[in-house]
């Protein structure tokens, strides 16, 4: 489902294999929570997505631990911005520095959010990972 949902809207996003249950249950520890229901389907369908100009559409599940707990854990940043213990980043915004993520409370919401490196603000931008995709990549997203 995924793959035809990004197929529908560009020829040129490049997939990767699927990830493992594995794989998902070893990021999931490492996170210290479940990945949202759609992400962890999408990755099981293909382990990141690359866009056109190869930028990430869709993080791979080892750059989802490593970004997440760089973010969550990285002493300049805490003293920089408001905690990213309740988000999930999953993409990013070419050369902006923004990323998008999940919400993860309250637990299960499947809205999409942007957070802005400039000013720490975290606003939500798509009711879910199927909007966000084909908003992002028909341009109907700007950030």
């Amino acid at each position: 489902m995924w793959r035809e949902l990004i197929e529908q809207h560009t020829s040129q996003a490049r997939f990767a294999s699927p990830a493992t249950e594995q794989a998902l249950h070893r990021a999931e520890e490492s996170l210290g929570h479940l990945l949202p229901n759609d992400l962890g389907k999408l990755l099981g369908e293909t382990d990141g997505v690359i866009d056109a100009n190869g930028y990430n559409l869709i993080f791979s599940a080892e750059q989802l631990v490593q970004g997440n707990l760089e973010m969550r854990t990285y002493p300049a940043l805490k003293r920089l911005y408001m905690a990213f213990d309740q988000l999930l980043f999953f993409s990013d915004v070419p050369g902006d520095g923004s990323l998008f993520a999940y919400a993860l409370v309250p637990e299960g919401r499947p809205d999409i959010f942007v957070w802005d490196h400039r000013t720490d603000n975290r606003r939500p931008i798509a009711p879910s990972l199927e909007h966000f995709i084909e908003a992002w990549l028909t341009g109907r997203i700007q950030v």
